[in-house]
C-alpha cells in the first residue's frame, strides 16, 4: 500500500463482483477514505466485498441502485455525500452484455443495454458532478471497453454502447475541464474474472484470446491498477482519454 487515494471517497457502480470488485479493493488498500458500491442483485456478493473492503481499512457502503432511474441513484449519491462531505472518485462500471449477430438484436435488447450501459453513466455522472464542481476537483472514469473501439463482431448494441461511452468521456472532459474535474475512460480487452470464467472455458471465450498478441487473458489487477492511477493525485494532466489494456487485439489477423 503507498496511501495514493489517501482521504478519498470513492463511489463505484456495480462494484459487488468482477472488475467493480477488484477496483473497489485496489481503492481501499491504497488508503481510500470511503468506498461506496452499488448492485442490483446478488446482496451476498457485495456484502463480501464490503466486508473485505472493511477489513482494508477504508468505510463500505453498499447499496442496490438502478443506474436507469435517477431517483434511485439521486438516492444513493446524496446518501454518500450527506454522511461523506464530498464525493472525490466516481466510476461507471456498472454494465450488461448480449451476444449475437446484428441480424438477431431485438429492439428491447438494444434498449436494455442502451440503458445500463450509457444512459446510466450519463445519469450518475450528472448526479455527481455538482459535488465534485463545490470541491473544485474530482475523477470520472467509465469502464467502456475494447469492442467501443472496434466494434464487437457479436455485440452490435454492446459495441454501440461501449463507443458512445468513449465520446460521453470525452464530452464530460470538456465539460470538466473548468471545474478541475478529470474524466478518463478505461476499454479492456477480455478478462478473466468470476463472470467471464465460464466463457473463457468456452470456444468462444478461447476464440477472442487467440486474437491477442499476449494469447492470454487480462487479468483483473491489469484494470484496477489503471483504475487507481486515474483516481490518484499523481496525475493530473490526462483527461478526455481511453486507455485499453487488451493483450495487443489490436495486432493480430
Amino acid at each position: 500500500m503507498t496511501d495514493r487515494l489517501k482521504g478519498k471517497v470513492c463511489l463505484i457502480t456495480g462494484g459487488g463482483r468482477g472488475l467493480g470488485k477488484a477496483m473497489a479493493l485496489a481503492f481501499a488498500k491504497e488508503g481510500a477514505k470511503t468506498v461506496a458500491i452499488s448492485y442490483v442483485s446478488n446482496e451476498h456478493y457485495a456484502e463480501e466485498t464490503c466486508q473485505e473492503i472493511a477489513e482494508l481499512g477504508a468505510t463500505a457502503y453498499m447499496t442496490p441502485v438502478a443506474v436507469t432511474n435517477r431517483e434511485s441513484i439521486n438516492a444513493w449519491v446524496g446518501h454518500i455525500a450527506d454522511a461523506e462531505g464530498k464525493i472525490d472518485v466516481l466510476v461507471n462500471n456498472a454494465g450488461i452484455n448480449r451476444q449475437g449477430p446484428i441480424d438477431t438484436v431485438t429492439e428491447e435488447d438494444w434498449d436494455e443495454i442502451m440503458s445500463v450501459n450509457l444512459k446510466g453513466p450519463f445519469l450518475v455522472s450528472q448526479e455527481v458532478l455538482p459535488f465534485m464542481v463545490k470541491e473544485r476537483g474530482g475523477r470520472i472514469i467509465n469502464i467502456a471497453s475494447v469492442s467501443g473501439l472496434y466494434g464487437g463482431p457479436t455485440t452490435a448494441h454492446y459495441a454501440a454502447s461501449k463507443a458512445g461511452l468513449i465520446s460521453l468521456t470525452q464530452v464530460l472532459a470538456r465539460w470538466g475541464s473548468e471545474h478541475g474535474i478529470l474524466v478518463n475512460s478505461i476499454s479492456p480487452g477480455i478478462i478473466e474474472t468470476d463472470l467471464t470464467r465460464e466463457e473463457l472455458r468456452s470456444g468462444g471465450g478461447a476464440g477472442v484470446v487467440a486474437l491477442t498478441l499476449l494469447k492470454r487473458p487480462g487479468q483483473v489487477e491489469d484494470v484496477s491498477s489503471i483504475a487507481v492511477m486515474l483516481a490518484s493525485d499523481e496525475q493530473n494532466y490526462m483527461t478526455g482519454q481511453t486507455i485499453s489494456p487488451n493483450g495487443g487485439s489490436y495486432f493480430t489477423d
